[in-house]
């Protein structure tokens, strides 16, 4: 079992380092980190964070590696991530004020951003209609201007721009071993019968083959992709305009469509089909406006969104199987049952997976307000 990092040993990081404590807090935030919030002695509000293995990762493989991607953790990458994606694509992301190792681990000391989780500003706006809408708007602007930053090839980003594993200019091939790795975890999970799994990997491994001349980094080229965008891993201001985007290890340089995928996979569908469509519009709207260059335009690029969303059914089927904790319990079914309907119509079903997110977060299935 790996160490878990308290408030006091927290505590006694910070202080071994040279840094004043006024207050300090453990914070419920990421998966990969125990998160503290803090006030230093000059008064500044800071966070602080210690890596950790996730919860549903116990036990699944080497420890301070991405699990989306299996690329290498690190908090100096984290640290080159914010600072590089500042200065490149001009969207806020928190000043690192040190990265230091201590006896207690490795710990990385941010500003703390203004603004809340975007998913507490719908909560605070009363779960507006118009407040969603905007918020996607401002998201198409900021991720137009995110996707302006390229790189030669398919990879993870590294610290200094570094991209790991070198030399994939087809993101089929890059993508390939990602999806064997998470094949390789549903079979030590169990998560398939031995026809299924057959089935699905017969399946992935077609349609990455189909799809290498839509992946050529000549046709899709590598951009910056965030990856994981939800609404807890971003602040905004009370009218939905983001403030800070802080929740970037896993970024990659990928085709814009790994990012497209996840808009619809976690935030187009926080409400109704309807609101849904009308989020949609507006996250296009932004992003055309911002001079974005990468919306979809036919159905090739429609069905590599749908096949990365089919990737991410995948991963969370094989993450939250056996998980029983009174609210995922039967997550890894559902996301096994959606995974095998996208397998079968070639289509993802968004409402059903935003459906997951509300039991969870419990909002309203339509907007309570214009």
């Amino acid at each position: 079992m790996a160490q878990t990092i308290h408030t006091e040993v927290a505590k006694a990081a910070l202080l071994a380092c040279g840094y004043q404590i006024r207050s300090l807090r453990p914070i419920n935030e990421g998966s990969n980190h125990f998160v503290f919030d803090i006030t230093l002695g000059d008064g500044r509000p800071a966070i602080c964070k210690f890596a950790k293995i996730r919860e549903t990762e116990q036990d699944r493989g080497p420890a301070h590696k991405d699990t989306l991607f299996g690329g290498t953790l690190s908090l100096e990458r984290e640290a080159y991530l914010f600072r590089m994606i500042r200065e490149k694509a001009a969207v806020p992301t928190p000043e690192v004020y040190g990265v230091h190792d201590s006896a207690h681990g490795t710990f990385i000391l941010l500003e703390k951003m203004r603004g809340i989780p975007q998913k507490e500003c719908m909560v605070r706006s009363g779960f507006s209609r118009q407040t969603f809408l905007d918020s996607m708007e401002y998201l198409g602007r900021d991720f137009a201007r995110i996707q302006q930053v390229s790189f030669p090839t398919f990879g993870n980003i590294m610290a200094e721009s570094v991209i790991e594993p070198a030399g994939m200019d087809n993101f089929s091939d890059r993508f390939l071993p990602v999806v064997d790795m998470r094949l390789a975890r549903c079979r030590q999970k169990q998560v398939f019968t031995a026809e299924e799994d057959r089935q699905t990997a017969a399946f992935f491994h077609k349609r990455l083959q189909e799809l290498r001349p839509h992946f050529d980094a000549q046709r899709t080229p590598p951009v910056l992709v965030f990856t994981d965008m939800h609404a807890e891993n971003f602040f905004t201001d009370e009218k939905g305009k983001p403030t800070g985007y802080f929740d970037l290890e896993s970024a990659q340089a990928a085709p814009a469509a790994l990012e497209f995928y996840g808009f619809r996979f976690f935030l187009f569908n926080y409400y109704d089909q309807a609101s849904f469509r009308d989020a949609e519009a507006s996250f296009w709207r932004g992003y055309q406006d911002a001079g974005g260059a990468y919306a979809p335009q036919n159905a090739a690029d429609e069905e590599a969104i749908a096949f990365l969303a089919g990737c991410r059914l995948l991963e969370l089927a094989e993450s939250y199987w056996g998980v029983r904790d009174g609210i995922r319990d039967t997550w890894g079914p559902t996301m096994k049952e959606l995974l095998f309907t996208y397998m079968q119509s070639g289509q993802i079903d968004y409402d059903a997976v935003g459906a997951i997110w509300r039991q969870r977060d419990g909002q309203p299935l339509t907007p309570q307000k214009a």
